[in-house]
């Protein structure tokens, strides 16, 4: 019997209650920085071209803060921006917060329930606890959270933290914080929009989280969608959710996890969950199966759940899909009137101690996974890498047949019988990157690089190849930091692997 990893929830926490040195006057002004260097009696500061909040600042409600030039605020330590009105970051460049002592932390920003218009874009935000909203359905976007490793009694253990709050969170970069990169307290329910983002080696103190760690939904749907969750500490997973309570709709889609503890858990019931077109990748950085490792785990209990999992590839982590207690996903059922339900997957070449498990069945019911491709047409093979009721007779079957011979995936770019392996590392890389190829076929192959706009970047090879095993580097000293992808094709056939520079 496999002990899957069990994520802590973070449950309800003590919001952090510091004093406010200064407060606007709530008059409905809308403030600048110079304003409040003019107005703050010392609280805010500028020398050297850069501003100092020097003691907490709060911004009252019916006033605005808004930052729409380039600047650096240093805050003095343990020190809090808080906002009952509106906040507005949104500089030509960036705007960094940070502190003038990497040494000495400041807690970060705080958006209390009057703050649904506050927008922040393009600040980068280091050395500090977290931004923590509180009834807020804010917008974050474009932003650059990094190193934000300060935690003490009292605050929370993420660098986005969710409290009955329903943000968008897009096109971030959200990079090696102390825990969390994204969290929400487990019977607090939020409905966050979680998009394009690349979440990346947070949970620097090796706690036992996920980047992605949610509890309890709203009533909006929960979304985590065109991200990239890449791990680098042996004890933070991709995505879990664990509530006390329910989540009415969750949908996680398009999606690489990759290099994580595990890839997404669902540990709870009463969770409604869409999994859809994902690449579960590697999930195996602990190294131990009996502590972690699954591509997808669902547990608990699910008499009021539902999981549809279709379209994933599920591939290298040291088990494939893992239910346990009453769970009841479904990874396939041809006879479902719902047409979402149609399989689809791709589950291979899971396993751990020398043994295959793409798929194990640790609860008595049958689980549908119909219509999915296994890395094979053998059938005894596929039989080999299941793990239920003909192992155990305690277990339930899973139904996998009828089978799904390898195809390509629109969504994923994905061809099976062509490539077996098109890998990149590290990922990210600065500024070089290992590139390993396997070619099942004698032909005439290209790998190139793009950009984000879908402008050539590098041609890497064009010419023959027989089958084999092959490695290329890229050095990308000479190109900015950003979002490229690397495309290996033959004829007709590409596989395309997504990689990210950070400089």
């Amino acid at each position: 019997m496999k002990k899957i990893s069990t994520l802590i929830a973070i449950f309800l926490l003590i919001s952090f209650s510091a004093r406010a040195d200064y407060n606007t006057p709530g008059t409905g002004k809308r403030w600048n920085l110079d304003s409040l260097v003019v107005n703050s009696a010392g609280a805010v500061t500028f020398s050297g071209g850069e501003y100092f909040f020097t003691t907490n600042i709060l911004v009252s409600q019916t006033d605005t803060l808004s930052i729409r030039n380039n600047a650096t605020v240093k805050f003095s330590s343990l020190t809090l921006l808080n906002i009952f009105g509106t906040l507005i970051i949104n500089p030509p460049d960036s705007v960094k917060f940070t502190t003038s002592d990497t040494a000495v932390k400041f807690v970060g920003i705080r958006l209390d329930s009057l703050s649904d218009a506050s927008v922040m874009r393009k600040l980068i935000m280091e050395n500090a606890n977290s931004i923590r909203l509180y009834d807020c359905n804010a917008l974050i976007d474009s932003c650059f959270l990094r190193n934000n490793n300060y935690y003490a009694s009292g605050l929370v253990r993420g660098a986005i933290y969710l409290f009955r709050s329903n943000p968008v969170i897009s096109n971030n970069r959200i990079v090696r914080n102390g825990y969390s990169a994204i969290t929400s307290g487990a019977n607090i329910a939020s409905s966050p929009t979680i998009i394009n983002n690349l979440i990346y080696a947070n949970d620097n103190t090796n706690y036992n989280v996920a980047q992605i760690n949610l509890g309890a939904g709203g009533t909006s749907p929960v979304i985590i969608r065109n991200n990239s969750i890449i791990g680098l500490y042996t004890n933070a997973g991709g995505i879990a959710f664990l509530p006390v309570g329910a989540i009415p709709s969750l949908i996680i889609e398009n999606n690489i996890i990759k290099n994580n503890r595990y890839g997404i858990a669902l540990l709870a019931g009463g969770i409604n969950a869409y999994i859809n077109n994902n690449i579960i990748d590697s999930n195996n950085i602990q190294g131990s199966p009996t502590l972690g490792g699954s591509g997808l785990n669902f547990a608990g209990g699910w008499t009021t759940s539902s999981a549809i999992v279709t379209r994933n590839t599920v591939r290298w982590n040291l088990w494939g899909v893992t239910i346990q207690n009453t769970a009841k996903p479904n990874l396939g059922n041809l006879s479902n009137p719902d047409t979402t339900d149609e399989g689809n997957n791709i589950i291979w070449g899971n396993g751990n101690t020398g043994k295959v498990f793409d798929l194990f069945n640790n609860t008595p019911d049958t689980i549908k996974a119909e219509n999915n491709f296994w890395g094979t047409m053998n059938l005894d093979t596929i039989e080999s890498h299941i793990f239920h009721k003909t192992d155990s007779t305690v277990l339930g079957f899973v139904d996998y047949l009828p089978i799904r011979g390898p195809v390509s995936f629109s969504g994923q770019e994905i061809k099976i019988d062509s490539y077996e392996i098109l890998d990149a590392y590290p990922n990210p890389f600065n500024p070089v990157v290992n590139i390993n190829y396997h070619l099942k076929y004698t032909g005439k192959y290209l790998l190139r690089v793009f950009d984000i706009l879908g402008n050539e970047t590098v041609t890497l090879y064009y010419g023959d190849a027989v089958p084999g095993d092959y490695k290329i580097k890229w050095d990308a000293s000479a190109y900015p930091s950003g979002i490229y992808f690397l495309r290996l094709e033959n004829g007709g056939n590409f596989y395309t692997k997504k990689l990210v520079l950070l400089k």
